[in-house]
């Protein structure tokens, strides 16, 4: 093993060789975690109704910077001075980080369809 060990020295140490130098590589460190905030949050307005709408499941073609869609809202919605939790389903129209959208929210009481009319906006 001293041997080995000496006769490795002497090879680096003969000025008759060229030194050959092995280019130093850079390495990066790769992310273990990637946290982000995904998600739309919207403002959309009805007969009578306010809605807040954060984006859910979606299912989009996209044309370029341009996106359509329908997608599901869990929304909170503001009628009659009382705040209710609903889900809604809505058409989509994306144009790079902002959204139209007109969530549906069902039925009310008397039987009336809960539409409203909005804008988004996507973070991330």
């Amino acid at each position: 093993m001293l041997f080995l060990s000496t006769f490795a020295f002497a090879q680096t140490q003969n000025p008759t060789q060229p030194v050959t130098q092995i280019p130093a590589t850079e390495t990066k460190a790769e992310k273990q975690i990637n946290l982000t905030l995904e998600g739309m949050i919207g403002i959309s307005v009805g007969d009578g109704i306010v809605g807040i709408n954060v984006g859910g499941p979606s299912l989009k073609l996209k044309i370029k910077d341009f996106k359509i869609g329908v997608g599901a809202f869990p929304s909170l919605i503001i009628m009659d001075k009382k705040a209710v939790p609903r889900l809604a389903v809505s058409p989509i129209v994306e144009y790079k980080k902002w959204m139209l959208i007109t969530p549906y929210y069902g039925y009310d009481s008397k039987d009336k369809m809960l539409w409203t009319f909005g804008i988004g906006y996507k973070f991330r």
